[in-house]
């Protein structure tokens, strides 16, 4: 079995292109585990754990800078010529 380096900075495949990138929902499975997390933090009894959880949800939920320039021009390919 080969393990591909990561990047340190991406936390993608250092040699992965943008639609491989794309192909790895990293931060939908971050916002996925910090919810299941935060639901066991309040089982637990630590509410401000819980919080901060989904905190972090919300925040791997929310465009990073970087794909909000992909996105506007990703929408702006979709629109037709008028």
């Amino acid at each position: 079995m080969t393990v591909q380096p990561i990047s340190s900075t991406t936390g993608y495949p250092a040699h992965a292109t943008e639609p491989e990138r794309r192909e790895f929902p990293v931060r939908e499975y971050i916002g996925a585990m910090a919810t299941e997390l935060a639901q066991m933090a309040r089982w637990d009894g630590d509410e401000v754990l819980g919080q901060l959880l989904d905190s972090a949800a919300a925040r791997a939920g929310e465009i990073r800078p970087s794909q909000a320039s992909d996105v506007a021009q990703e929408e702006t390919s979709r629109r037709r010529p008028a």
